[in-house]
């Protein structure tokens, strides 16, 4: 059975080997770092400075390999819009054989092709730590176990994508397998040894270590299941424990069971992982053990990261860059707690990990559509503090059409199509750039996959690229030429709203496929959504970064899930938050935990909001006073337990829940500061733009249209034609858009456009 396994596997590494490039002259030997430059995280080749703007070759058949004539040509179209750095995508699968045999002529050959077509090219490769099929089945102890399924079987490697069976149920080695890691890291470090000492490893700058569904370190099978029960799992559950408790006393107390011992746990069931015993949180004390867990499998994913990163480091002979996927905040599909990345600040502080990315945000409203703000999946500006660059992987397609269907004349709808793509693409790759970071444009359509399903009718297979039009080429070029200059200033952020946001208040609210969280989704997701059309700019940060920021350029500050607060949390927003005329905006239930203890108490205390609760109410909604802004009401997507109001006398009420006739929207003014709280999501940029015109903030378009702005440079797309006006520094700025959709870029100094 193993023999047939592996054959596809090797028959598909000897047509690789067949299909190589002509050698070439020596390459010249590159370096990569990321270092601090003109005040931002920058990638360094050779020392030099190089705008965060890369092209990447897909995982996808039929479009993976650079000596390809399809992949060639696209990488000579993005070589000659200025682009010389690059991604590229390799298996242990491409490498290790079953036999023992290890060879690196796959990623030699990959390295040839793309230099043939762009022979200044500098290579980040996408280094896939799956075990190869064949070790999966000679270790299956070593796998990860579902609860209440077997993993289904891959479909042979070498004839459908390698990680086409990852979001379902799939045989994989559990991220807490040691033999796993090891056999992977002795791989990883022969990769280094053997591909630095080619002509082809000179041009290496940085490897991105990848792993988990998609390689985006998510736990196996999170879409339709729960894990991870394996042996692996549950022997690093208890050491784990041994070392935060330290004795079985200490759990004992922790978790308020006499009965519990480090050689009796378990990993919890899921039935235990559906309990919540404070309304919709799990209590601290009482639901510890699956808090634990969490805990505990997401320090795990970030430890992996970390070493593999390190067996990098330390292999290649000379300076690297290392990068993962992770950070994802937004849209993780309900399952932060099972499979998100909560332990960001164990990688934000590694000296081994460089840089973090992930794809853009895929919903709500995603981007797919002209008027939507594209935007990044993680907390970036804690990223972009901690000194870390984030990479966005833009792999949306362009909406597809043609001058002529048959013997139709199409050409209006082409052109119209053409333009409102070309005004996502640019809104696309502004966006990070803005922010300090950079991206990657990951080409799926090389292999004739297309991720949107409004182009299933329309899928042109084997013909291109994503961006195979001479017009997007063009703009691209554009926008790489905006980002080259943009490297060179000093950059500063723009935006006068923050918006803190807490990983660790998602370990204690409900999590799994059957037992969705009323509450994040709608406050994290659709909340920022509201952000992102209110007309103003806003920096998204981890609340264990409020000490680093510098809290002086911002007029309002958007508390979203901080719901477990500490004592240092609640000293820096009182004592360096709540002040300077400064208007703080709360939603639903902030701090309502500390230490052991769930309490109503502790939200009117970081507040300043006298607040009084219901232990359960169905669906509130807050209907909203017509004087305060013409939003009917704020309704919550689900059950609130426990729900609270207003029963501050010194408040003033601006909105009531329907049927209670109790108040869920009001605001107070005290000492230094102005408090706000609703007691359901913000989820209207209506209520937003009230709030934060009351704060002095700055508006840059009318709620709806869409702004970025970051150091001198401002972003505006809008579907709606007219002048964008606005006064900034005494000044007066004026944006004409008569053909819509349409991205325009202009300088706030000197307010010249320069992207029209």
């Amino acid at each position: 059975m193993l023999a047939k396994k592996s054959l596809p596997a090797t028959i598909a590494i000897a047509l690789i080997l067949a299909w190589g490039c002509n050698d070439q002259a020596e390459i010249s030997r590159l370096s990569g770092e990321v270092k601090p430059y003109k005040g931002k995280p920058t990638i360094h080749v050779n020392g030099k400075p190089e705008a965060p703007v890369l092209y990447a070759l897909t995982d996808v058949p039929g479009g993976r390999w650079p000596w390809e004539e399809v992949p060639q040509h696209n990488i000579r179209q993005f070589c000659a819009q200025g682009i010389r750095l690059f991604q590229l995508d390799i298996f242990l699968e491409h490498l290790w054989l079953e036999d023992g045999n290890f060879s690196v002529e796959v990623a030699q050959k990959q390295v040839r092709g793309l230099r043939e077509v762009c022979p200044e090219a500098g290579v980040f490769f996408r280094f896939h730590l799956n075990s190869p099929g064949w070790w999966v089945e000679k270790h299956p102890e070593e796998n990860v176990a579902y609860d209440k399924a077997e993993a289904s079987p891959d479909s042979p490697i070498g004839l459908s994508r390698i990680l086409e069976a990852d979001p379902r149920n799939p045989a994989r080695s559990s991220m807490a397998s040691g033999k796993w890691r090891q056999a992977v890291s002795e791989k990883l470090k022969l990769f280094c040894e053997q591909f630095s000492r080619t002509p082809e490893g000179n041009a290496l700058i940085g490897i991105q270590v990848a792993y988990g569904v998609y390689g985006e370190w998510h736990q196996w099978g999170i879409i339709n299941y729960e894990a991870d029960f394996s042996r692996p799992m549950a022997d690093h559950f208890r050491s784990w424990l041994r070392v935060k408790y330290k004795s079985n006393e200490a759990l004992q107390t922790a978790w308020g069971d006499t009965a519990a011992t480090f050689e009796a746990v378990s990993v919890p069931t899921t039935e235990e992982r559906t309990v919540t015993s404070a309304g919709i949180f799990r209590h601290p004390v009482k639901d510890r053990k699956v808090i634990d867990y969490y805990e505990c499998q997401h320090e795990l994913v970030a430890g992996n990261i970390i070493h593999f990163c390190r067996v990098i480091k330390e292999s290649w002979p000379r300076p690297v860059i290392t990068g993962t996927f992770y950070g994802y905040f937004f849209s993780v599909f309900h399952r932060q707690a099972a499979a998100g990345h909560l332990a960001l600040h164990r990688v934000l502080q590694s000296e081994y990990v460089d840089y973090l990315s992930g794809p853009q945000a895929y919903y709500p409203e995603n981007g797919y559509h002209a008027g939507e703000p594209y935007r990044s999946r993680s907390l970036i500006h804690s990223v972009f503090l901690n000194g870390k660059l984030w990479l966005d992987e833009y792999d949306q397609q362009p909406r597809r059409s043609w001058p002529y269907l048959g013997e139709k004349d199409n050409r209006k709808v082409y052109e119209k199509t053409v333009v409102e793509n070309v005004s996502m693409i640019r809104r696309n790759m502004l966006f990070p750039l803005l922010k300090g970071q950079g991206l990657w444009l990951y080409d799926f359509g090389l292999g004739g996959m297309h991720l949107n399903p409004e182009n299933d009718n329309n899928i042109q297979s084997g013909t291109g690229g994503y961006w195979d039009n001479p017009v997007y080429m063009e703009n691209i070029g554009k926008v790489k030429a905006i980002a080259d200059t943009f490297l060179h200033e000093e950059y500063t952020s723009a935006s006068d709203v923050l918006a803190v946001y807490d990983t660790e208040s998602i370990l204690y609210l409900p999590s799994t496929v059957d037992n969705k969280c009323p509450v994040t989704h709608q406050q994290i997701n659709w909340a920022t959504l509201a952000l992102y059309y209110s007309g103003a700019l806003f920096d998204p940060i981890h609340l264990d970064d409020l000490d680093k920021v510098d809290i002086t350029r911002y007029k309002a500050v958007v508390f979203f899930n901080v719901f477990v607060l500490n004592e240092k949390d609640r000293k820096i927003i009182k004592t360096k938050i709540a002040g300077d005329n400064r208007h703080l905006i709360w939603m639903y239930a902030p701090g309502y935990l500390k230490g052991k203890e769930a309490s109503p108490a502790f939200v009117s205390g970081i507040t300043g909001i006298e607040l009084d609760t219901l232990s359960f109410y169905p669906s509130p909604r807050v209907r909203i006073d017509k004087r305060f802004a013409d939003v009917p009401e704020q309704a919550a997507w689900g059950d609130y337990a426990p729900l609270f109001f207003l029963r501050d006398t010194a408040a003033t009420v601006l909105g009531q829940y329907a049927g209670l006739g109790r108040a869920g929207f009001g605001k107070k003014e005290l000492p230094g500061h102005t408090a706000w709280y609703l007691g359901v999501p913000v989820t209207s940029p209506l209520i937003f733009r009230e709030i934060f015109e009351q704060a002095g903030v700055q508006f840059y378009a009318p709620a709806n249209d869409v702004v970025y702005g970051g150091g001198s440079l401002l972003m505006i797309h809008t579907v709606k034609e007219g002048v964008k006006e606005f006064d900034k520094n005494g000044r007066r700025f004026e944006l004409e858009f008569h053909e819509v959709p349409a991205t325009k870029v202009f300088d706030i100094r000197s307010g010249e456009v320069i992207l029209d």
